[in-house]
């Protein structure tokens, strides 16, 4: 989809959900009109901001991104975060609240230099605003929860060190985390904060559920840096084409390095069961390009079904790695595909199961 315009380089795309949101968060304000259009500006201008610092971060490690802003607030997108190991992972996800600190710092020492009109005056409570959106949502996002950047932050660090054998804790962190900023909200009579958190706590929740519990007798994974594989090493590809409970180890050698690849597989996998499709699918996409093992495939599918990007889903199917693409993922498709693009879809999935190509001059 074509974005609705640029900002350093990086395309920018609004859904109408994110105004009708700022909207609802700022209700109170509701009969004072130019307070409330204050409002709404200062929450898009710093949730673009936020975008920026990852999308920036994003392009210092050599990676192009793409900006969404949602009903959930905004997301960052690439299809390069393969590239990345989990300490630049880290650094990308800081990035976000990282410039929004930097901007409420540069504008309250501006405030303090030149006042803005008299306290409680309409430029009075911008600054106030800015402040609030830009450092107090920061330290918010920075909680160890998932899917926001301090959960990501946290993930990617201890990723670094010890892999992926601590999955699940990570999400009980997150819970507790979540149950103690509701106790917190009751407290405060804060319904907005208290509602966010009993949906992010309930999100680590149903993860965790989903998540396989990696018992300490098993052999841990090690990642290797991005260099020729040791004999007998399985790959990253292999691990996550392994039926789901299965233990795929690499032998343990004095040279490994925990830290490795950041992992759009997982995350996007992560991110999918977590009910954030749309956060989804620019993972998934970076690992099915990368390895297109049927697993990814299906979830890639799901996501894109999910959030309706059929556009997308035919441009897939029209792709060398559709042939990886299983039944059940085509019968999906099949099943789900809407009466738009029905015509386009069927005539790829026909040609897919009679193993061909589309041609050259079908529709795209």
């Amino acid at each position: 989809m074509r974005p609705h315009f640029h900002v350093a380089g990086f395309p920018v795309r609004i859904h109408p959900l994110f105004f009708l949101v700022a909207l609802m968060t700022g209700w109170t304000l509701i009969s004072e009109p130019a307070r409330l259009a204050l409002w709404v500006g200062i929450v898009f201008v710093s949730v673009l901001l936020h975008e920026l610092g990852h999308a920036l971060a994003f392009r210092r490690y050599g990676c192009s991104a793409r900006i969404e802003l949602h009903g959930m607030g905004g997301t960052t997108q690439t299809h390069e975060a393969a590239h990345l190991t989990h300490r630049q992972s880290a650094w990308v996800s800081f990035a976000g609240p990282g410039i929004g600190f930097l901007a409420g710092g540069l504008v309250w020492a501006a405030s303090q230099l030149a006042p803005m009109g008299a306290p409680g005056g309409l430029a009075d409570q911008g600054v106030r605003q800015f402040l609030w959106v830009n450092v107090g949502w920061g330290l918010f996002n920075l909680l160890p929860m998932q899917p926001l950047d301090g959960g990501h932050l946290l993930a990617d660090l201890v990723r670094a060190r010890s892999g992926y054998r601590h999955e699940r804790k990570l999400l009980w962190v997150g819970i507790v985390t979540a149950v103690g900023v509701l106790g917190l909200a009751i407290g405060a009579k804060q319904v907005w904060l208290g509602m966010l958190a009993l949906m992010l706590g309930v999100m680590n929740v149903e993860q965790l559920r989903r998540t396989p519990e990696v018992h300490p007798a098993e052999p841990r994974f090690v990642f290797q840096r991005r260099k020729a594989s040791a004999p007998g090493a399985v790959s990253l590809p292999q691990r996550m084409d392994a039926p789901r409970g299965s233990a795929a180890t690499v032998p343990l050698d004095e040279e490994d390095d925990l830290e490795g690849p950041h992992d759009p597989a997982l995350v996007g996998e992560l991110l999918l069961d977590s009910g954030l499709p749309e956060l989804a699918v620019g993972s998934l996409q970076s690992a099915f390009t990368q390895a297109p093992l049927p697993r990814t495939g299906h979830a890639l599918v799901r996501a894109l079904l999910s959030t309706g990007r059929l556009q997308e889903l035919a441009s897939l199917l029209d792709s060398s790695h559709a042939r990886q693409l299983s039944e059940d993922t085509l019968a999906l498709i099949s099943q789900h595909a809407g009466a738009a693009h029905e015509a386009v879809l069927t005539e790829r999935l026909t040609a897919l199961r009679h193993g061909r190509a589309p041609a050259p001059n079908e529709p795209r």
